[in-house]
């Protein structure tokens, strides 16, 4: 299993970083410092053993942190890794976790239903449930009884009706089934303006599979997506065009959040929220 990740992780990296046709470069420091993830490490700052945390997002204005999991739990956290709060909302995977800026409200994924939950952050309410459709133009790219959606993250727009779009990411395990395809949707929810449906807008489709982790960093304007599988880190513009890729920390790293400081912070599905300083 080592082997092949390892294999997939160098062909992809072959791919993003060198142009077409040219050979590996003999100057192994020089490839190094274009895929090693630049930061400085600070911990594991989970104080209080979250179980399974599969997401995780900065919240700009509480300043805190906020973590979900397997089993359909929510939380908040400080920076420092200690409880705020915590509540357990029913039973379900939990995958992914997201905030509007503009409105505070949080958005979670929720793995196999294709839904999301809007939530109060002060209560933890839900206040409505979304459905991401399964196809698009009549084709299905979201299978029922696939993986499902893993990660999800809000990319604020002043300009569009629902002050913003979502990209969700559905973790295939395969790049050969043309109807549950590893991809990233471009979603558009009724925010705003309740009469309209759920609609995927686009998508784009990395070419690797087990895609865990997404966040919209917006001091750079960048989308970042993890893959768990190849412990890759993907930087993409909002035009879908990959401009960076890193050999990433970590371990099962399905969520992942940058906050106002630079710091960068990793959900591990297996344990702990390593928190590290992005040297950008």
């Amino acid at each position: 299993m080592c082997v092949c990740r390892g294999v997939l992780a160098l062909g992809v990296l072959s791919w993003a970083l060198l142009p077409v046709g040219c050979a590996v470069p003999n100057d192994p420091e020089a490839v190094l410092a274009r895929i090693v993830f630049p930061n400085e490490w600070v911990g594991d700052i989970d104080a209080v053993g979250f179980p399974e945390p599969s997401g995780i997002c900065w919240h700009p204005s509480r300043k805190t942190l906020f973590v979900v999991g397997d089993e359909g739990e929510i939380g908040e956290i400080t920076t420092e890794g200690h409880w705020i709060k915590r509540k357990f909302i029913r039973p379900a995977d939990f995958e992914g976790i997201t905030c509007d800026p503009l409105t505070g409200l949080l958005y979670v994924a929720v793995e196999e239903e294709e839904a999301v939950l809007e939530i109060h952050p002060d209560t933890f309410e839900v206040r409505r449930t979304f459905f991401i459709p399964r196809q698009v133009a009549g084709r299905t790219l979201l299978q029922a009884g696939g993986e499902g959606i893993e990660a999800i993250t809000f990319v604020p727009d002043p300009q569009h009706r629902q002050g913003g779009v979502f990209y969700v990411a559905n973790q295939a395990f395969t790049l050969s089934n043309e109807e549950d395809i590893s991809a990233v949707f471009r979603v558009e929810l009724p925010l705003r303006d309740a009469s309209i449906e759920p609609t995927i807008i686009d998508y784009f489709s990395p070419g690797i599979i087990d895609l865990s982790g997404l966040h919209y960093d917006a001091m750079t304007d960048r989308i970042l997506l993890v893959a768990d599988a190849t412990n890759l880190l993907l930087v993409y513009s909002r035009e879908h065009e990959l401009l960076a890729v890193y050999a990433f920390p970590g371990d099962n790293q399905e969520g992942i959040t940058v906050d106002d400081q630079g710091f960068i912070y990793i959900a591990q599905d297996t344990g702990g929220i390593i928190k590290l300083r992005w040297l950008r």
